[in-house]
């Protein structure tokens, strides 16, 4: 007895519902451009006019204390960068709160450590680089 031959789907060339499947919506009602990206349109501004607010935001840390696993010594802890920051940014701001403090500290992830019970000297010199300092202590 002969086995019978599988069906097999053609994959030579797609059907002609498969093509594109928004063939068959009606887009008469939907206007060709928003009237804002128009020249003189009215509606909501351009993205052009609007202010930047990359460089008017302010930066939200949280420091915290931490003595875990460290000998009872404590540790600053400075957490809460957002993604814009690289690594050799945070390298350099690491480097300026160490010559300013005189203090040793090291990054750990996306987190400054700085050695000592340091918070309130700290604090001024992070609201002066434009930084709002949440305590979690």
């Amino acid at each position: 007895m002969a086995r019978e031959k599988k069906r097999r789907i053609p994959t030579d060339a797609a059907p002609a519902a498969w093509a594109n499947p928004f063939a068959a919506l009606d887009l008469g009602l939907l206007p060709a451009e928003p009237a804002c990206a128009q020249p003189g349109g009215t509606g909501v501004p351009s993205v052009q006019g609007l202010p930047n607010n990359k460089k008017t935001r302010i930066e939200r840390l949280l420091l915290r204390r931490s003595t875990a696993h460290r000998g009872g010594k404590t540790v600053l802890v400075l957490e809460g960068f957002s993604p814009a920051w690289s690594a050799t940014k945070l390298q350099d701001l690491l480097h300026e709160l160490k010559t300013s403090l005189g203090c040793g500290g090291k990054i750990e992830g996306r987190q400054l450590e700085l050695q000592g019970e340091l918070a309130e000297r700290l604090l001024p010199l992070l609201e002066a680089r434009k930084f709002a300092v949440k305590r979690g202590w």
